[in-house]
């Protein structure tokens, strides 16, 4: 009788006593920037007590320069922020999943008591009593091979496990909305200072006839096809010796496409050299010499690209001058 007196205040004392863990492990949680419980070996077991009537979720990490675990150092900030997430729920809500940290260098029992060779690994724990009393398995690995090391793969596998869905939340970098109204602004002001330069190059139909050339040539000569095609610069012919024209409609070479806007170019320059230059030469003789001369270029090019197009197709029937 004077035993079970004696024990029975004792008895009633158990759940204050596990409630004052929990509460020293949200104490911890609620003192740590990003929510997250930094432990050793024996932390560990103390929070992974099997009573516990909170969940846990743990990641094994290496984080310490000489062990050289770049995917820890790559997944920090991911995990710390998805316990800054859950750490914006209520207080009376978070205190019922806690967020943790085991560092290698503080816990290589552990380590070794799991068989964990390689890091970072993240585990959650369910709450094993208590209302959150999960019927899931004691431990659930996250697979970070498969989700990668970035936080909404994390955020989305924990939000199905803990107390209470939670948002993933992302700070607000506040540089951004700072830095790039600054530089629209500068940009404006530089452009404005600049516009006696500017204007004057933007409505110059010199420049606008040049670049849109430039831009005509580029496609019409395949470059494009190249590019989409990684077709190559050069190719082996039959004996071994260097080819630089495909055969066929459907095919063609770096170098080729090369020669092609070449070609091209001297055409479109033969052409604006007629319309353009030769008008405004003062003397009659001047504008007949190069009236010839042009003329003959836009002939003598011609045929070359003409020529080029039966060497590629040898079916092709008509030339000019070759």
């Amino acid at each position: 009788m004077r035993i079970s007196t004696f024990l029975l205040p004792l008895f009633s004392l158990l759940p204050i006593a596990f409630a004052a863990d929990q509460g020293h492990w949200a104490d911890l949680a609620s003192n740590s920037k990003d929510g997250i419980i930094k432990l050793d070996s024996a932390s560990y077991e103390e929070l992974l007590a099997s009573d516990r009537e909170y969940s846990v979720s743990v990641v094994l990490t290496a984080l310490p320069a000489q062990f050289k675990c770049q995917p820890c150092h790559d997944f920090d900030p991911a995990f710390h922020q998805v316990a800054a997430s859950w750490r914006r729920k209520p207080r009376h809500v978070r205190d019922g999943h806690f967020f943790a940290q085991l560092d290698f260098a503080d816990g290589q029992a552990v380590y070794q008591q799991l068989g964990l060779s390689s890091a970072p690994t993240v585990q959650f724990h369910p709450a094993l009593a208590g209302p959150n009393k999960s019927n899931k398995l004691s431990v659930i690995t996250y697979e970070l091979n498969r989700n990668g090391l970035t936080a909404p793969p994390l955020h989305a596998f924990l939000n199905n496990l803990t107390p209470e869905g939670f948002a993933f939340y992302k700070p607000i970098n506040p540089i951004n909305y700072i830095a790039i109204p600054a530089s629209i602004l500068a940009i404006g002001l530089s452009l404005y200072s600049m516009r006696k330069i500017i204007v004057p190059l933007v409505q110059s139909r010199l420049i606008w006839g040049t670049f849109s050339i430039i831009l005509i040539l580029t496609f019409t000569s395949g470059y494009m096809w190249n590019k989409i095609k990684n077709a190559p610069y050069v190719a082996a012919g039959p004996n071994g010796q260097i080819s630089w024209i495909a055969g066929g409609y459907s095919n063609q070479l770096g170098l080729e496409s090369q020669v092609v806007g070449g070609i091209y170019g001297i055409l479109a320059f033969s052409i604006v050299a007629l319309t353009l230059l030769i008008p405004a030469q003062s003397s009659p003789a001047k504008q007949r010499v190069g009236v010839y001369l042009w003329l003959a270029m836009l002939v003598v090019v011609f045929s070359l690209l003409i020529k080029l197009f039966r060497m590629k197709n040898g079916g092709y029937p008509f030339a000019l001058l070759f």
